[in-house]
């Protein structure tokens, strides 16, 4: 089967509906953005992030059919420098996903490269995300020239 021909662009608000819909396909592998939101409280979510000046996000679509999307947040502004001494140079790589039957076709990698771009518009000197040890994806960030910082473990007591 031949690559499909793919246009990658600047997520406006209309896409928000899209961007909520092709993320559903992912849980609940994706815990991050939508957990606990219904649909239309994740569309709200989406279209009140891209209004603000810190966020940014970018979707690969086919025939005007959206089949990929990754959203952005500039951590200039924000107080986690106690993650990482870095942070505050970092543009946060929130969300990345691509439609399964389009996986394979340099998507997620032209995506990545739109946010590294992102990134240094801002004037920003790297890129973070944070993936579970067990996501396949891991292994294209990997790729794509992502270090591990560290690692979390999670720890609930039973009360």
């Amino acid at each position: 089967m031949a690559d499909t021909v793919y246009k990658i662009r600047q997520m406006t608000p209309n896409d928000a509906k899209a961007v909520v819909e092709l993320s559903q396909l992912f849980e609940p592998v994706s815990t991050t953005l939508w957990r606990g939101l219904d649909a239309k409280e994740g569309v709200d979510w989406v279209q009140e992030r891209l209004d603000l000046p810190e966020w940014a996000g970018f979707v690969a679509e086919v025939e005007h059919d959206l089949i990929g999307f990754a959203i952005c947040k500039d951590m200039n502004d924000d107080t986690r420098g106690f993650i990482f001494p870095q942070a505050n140079e970092t543009v946060h790589l929130l969300y990345l996903a691509v439609d399964e039957a389009f996986r394979g076709q340099g998507v997620a990698r032209a995506l990545l490269a739109e946010c590294e771009k992102l990134a240094r518009d801002w004037g920003r000197s790297g890129l973070l995300l944070d993936v579970a040890s067990d996501n396949p994806a891991l292994r294209i960030y990997q790729r794509f020239g992502f270090e591990e910082l560290g690692s979390l473990i999670f720890l609930r007591k039973e009360l």
